[in-house]
């Protein structure tokens, strides 16, 4: 979809400048316009307000004031433990300790919520570019699977954005299922994009090939229902690559594209 390419041309261009103290429109335009032309996007052509891009960044505000708040109450926190300290109160002391305690569960759950989509509540993308991937190569042997859903254009258009949701939500909950070891990660890679990665110790628990296929069989066979609409079914194709340690991203998500492209095409063509 072409709205995920735009967004894919915006998540790359903050990616490369986030470093850099002062960004003039120019500079912006430039890195942009670049990262358009090499996927091949037709910025000219396109005027779409992302949902899912403003609800990221209203996500992002929000756990950025909450941290801001907690570092107040760090500050706070550590003056009166220096004054419970000198003047050897220990019940002030306990009490600290308690909010401390308190505090590191929010933070903890804070950065959860850094590394999640806001919708679908999988891994996001600043997980997998600025946690999982080390300068955009793979930290470690593995594999990836490439993941697009069957129609969903037709889905948004024909039942609404909010089917469309929840069935983006569905996606996420059905894999998380079906790759119940938690070493599998399933993120949202863009819009109805998403990836999920195997590393080697899985590859060599699991056959990952037939995970994949099972799982691509099982959900064409479910049907979605909500509080309007009735037996809803969806699909989605895939592309498996399996990559080794400092191996590029881009090399191995365009080798995944295509084989999820030729797996849609099998699909049609049955």
């Amino acid at each position: 979809m072409m709205s995920n390419r735009l967004k894919e041309v915006t998540f790359l261009t903050v990616n490369d400048l986030k470093n850099e103290d002062i960004i003039l429109p120019s500079k912006y335009s430039q890195v942009f316009e670049n990262h358009a032309n090499s996927l091949e996007v037709n910025i000219e052509d396109e005027n779409v307000l992302f949902k899912d891009l403003h609800e990221d960044n209203v996500n992002i505000d929000k756990i950025v004031r909450q941290t801001n708040d907690n570092l107040s109450i760090l500050y706070q926190s550590t003056d009166d433990a220096r004054t419970a300290i000198l003047n050897k109160d220990d019940k002030s002391l306990q009490n600290i300790y308690g909010e401390l305690a308190k505090m590191k569960s929010k933070i903890n759950l804070l950065q959860k919520e850094l590394f999640s989509d806001s919708l679908t509540k999988a891994f996001n993308r600043k997980w997998f570019m600025d946690y999982y991937l080390i300068n955009k190569s793979f930290p470690e042997d593995g594999a990836l699977a490439f993941i697009d859903l069957n129609k969903f254009k037709y889905i948004n258009d024909t039942f609404g954005h909010l089917v469309g949701d929840q069935v983006l939500k569905y996606l996420v909950d059905f894999l998380k299922k079906e790759f119940k070891d938690k070493e599998i990660k399933v993120l949202r890679y863009a819009g109805d994009e998403f990836i999920v990665l195997f590393n080697q110790d899985t590859i060599n628990q699991f056959d990952i090939k037939t995970l994949m296929t099972n799982a691509q069989k099982k959900l064409a066979r479910q049907k979605l229902k909500t509080s309007k609409f009735k037996n809803i079914q969806f699909s989605f194709s895939f592309g498996l690559v399996p990559f080794k340690k400092d191996e590029q991203l881009e090399k191995i998500v365009l080798k995944a594209d295509e084989l999820m492209y030729k797996n849609k095409k099998a699909l049609i063509s049955r």
